[in-house]
């Protein structure tokens, strides 16, 4: 009796930790683009034109005048998928 009731109370229960694992990933990844498209636009006022990638936040790129970063200390993770990553449209919002 104890096993079952025990075994009824874990069918209850699981479903809301694997709820609660995907609340937390999507306010990671609102966070992470906000604070790409906030580095973007930084970007922005000192360059002139939005970044073309997101590594251009961490890294200068290659004939750019007026880059006086890094504005990111590194590229965020995606949390859904760490392989694939952030990408930003010509006005600097993460697609």
């Amino acid at each position: 009796m104890v096993l079952f009731v025990m075994g009824v109370i874990l069918s209850l229960v699981t479903p809301h930790f694997g709820s609660a694992t995907n609340q937390v990933w999507n306010h990671v990844d609102l966070a992470n683009k906000e604070k790409i498209e906030g580095a973007a636009r930084l970007y922005r006022i000192d360059v002139g034109t939005y970044p073309l990638s997101v590594s251009d936040l961490v890294h200068s790129p290659r004939g750019v005048s007026g880059w006086s970063g890094p504005y990111l200390d590194e590229i965020p993770i995606n949390p859904f998928n760490s392989t694939q990553a952030y990408q930003l449209d010509a006005f600097g919002e993460v697609k």
